[in-house]
């Protein structure tokens, strides 16, 4: 799909969770977001106009992590980049005599989290285009490495990023694609329902709460001012996702938290951040119909034949079947999967299919100098000599 149709495609994420009138949830929201980054140990990047509550978002799940985790940091580490110069960040050198030489020591500065003081917390990273290129190009090294000179990040500390797009801001900096394709990226807007929802759980004044539904509630956000403004709020989502080996990584990482912790929804809505909606969706519809593939334990278990060479389906039964061998640390069950495998690809009518397969086979580290796996005697001639040729390719 074209960058442009891509575009109109991203998502938007609500502050908290939005549910239609059956209590189904029809947007995660983007504290949601933030468990899966905490998860994965990855970085989030939020974009959205002045005043949706960005800041407080992550103070509002801050909180919240103080009440489940103990010993979380109660404080947000709340770093506003267009207020900063890179030494307000690395710290400043200062000449130490260590065992009676010279040496330069950095003195780090007061505001990053102490390691070792809490389990948890969270580095807020606000105004992050407004900060000057020498500022981002510190900033790039806290994403990228979670460190800053001689100073490290505490573990299990997430990291947030936020900006307005710019649209709303005359004077930005743009990102390197490097420092972008650090993040998972999300777009926030605003929604009445979440809002007033969150209000009514945490103490929002009744009269406001009263004149807004009552009266008129796309009060809540002048969308036709800001239009004016700034033209249509289609053009200030952040667009600019782009996919790399680092994205995929990320999505496997989503994919394979568990299930009975977050919702295939949620995992979908996550990976939007590092692929768009469009492949997002993509690869979400895939897994959802793998389904109708062969089952890998009918060939490596069952001893059974592929069911079908096409492309679109001998390529996922014979990935799932690498999968498998590879993740088999029981030498006597890999043994069984590798001979039923290689069965299988024997009856193969493409002799291309065979030669690409027994190449992939005997790359896999689990073959490679484990000949000893097998038994001539009782495994036949055939495989062991196959085996034996294919780890010689």
């Amino acid at each position: 799909m074209s960058d442009i149709n891509n575009k109109f495609l991203m998502q938007e994420f609500t502050i908290d969770p939005l549910l239609d009138d059956n209590g189904r949830i029809v947007n995660v929201g983007i504290k949601r977001m933030y468990d899966i980054a905490y998860e994965i140990k990855d970085s989030i990047m939020q974009w959205s106009a002045p005043g949706l509550g960005k800041s407080q978002a992550v103070q509002q799940w801050n909180t919240k992590k103080c009440k489940e985790i103990p010993n979380w940091d109660p404080n947000v580490t709340d770093v506003r980049l267009s207020m900063k110069e890179p030494v307000d960040l690395i710290g400043v050198p200062v000449p130490t005599q260590i065992d009676g030489q010279m040496r330069t020591v950095w003195c780090i500065p007061s505001i990053w989290p102490e390691n070792g003081k809490h389990s948890g917390g969270v580095i807020h990273v606000d105004e992050m285009n407004q900060g000057q290129p020498a500022i981002l190009n510190a900033a790039f090294q806290l994403i990228q490495d979670r460190r800053l000179g001689d100073y490290k990040v505490p573990d299990n500390y997430l990291i947030v990023a936020s900006s307005n797009p710019p649209a709303f801001n005359a004077t930005v900096s743009d990102f390197s694609m490097p420092l972008s394709n650090r993040f998972s990226h999300f777009n926030i807007k605003p929604d009445f329902d979440s809002w007033l929802t969150h209000e009514m759980n945490h103490g929002g004044n009744l009269d406001v709460m009263q004149f807004l539904k009552t009266q008129d509630s796309g009060l809540l956000f002048d969308k036709n001012k800001i239009e004016d403004k700034v033209g249509s709020l289609k053009d200030t989502l952040y667009t600019d996702v782009f996919v790399t080996p680092r994205s995929w990584e990320v999505v496997g990482k989503v994919l394979d938290l568990p299930n009975d912790k977050f919702t295939m929804q949620e995992k979908q809505a996550y990976c939007t951040g590092r692929l768009g909606s469009s492949l997002s969706s993509k690869l979400f519809e895939y897994i959802k119909n793998k389904e109708k593939y062969q089952n890998w334990r009918e060939i490596l278990l069952d001893g059974k034949d592929f069911r079908d060479e096409s492309q679109d389906q001998f390529w996922a039964v014979q990935m799932a079947c690498l999968h498998a061998i590879v993740g088999e640390k029981d030498d006597t069950k890999c043994r069984e999967y590798i001979l039923n495998y290689l069965k299988a690809l024997l009856n193969l009518q493409s002799n291309e299919l065979k030669a690409c397969c027994f190449i992939q086979l005997s790359r896999s580290e689990r073959c490679q100098g484990n000949l000893d796996l097998f038994n001539p005697r009782t495994d036949g001639k055939e495989f062991t000599l196959l085996l034996t040729n294919a780890l010689r390719s």
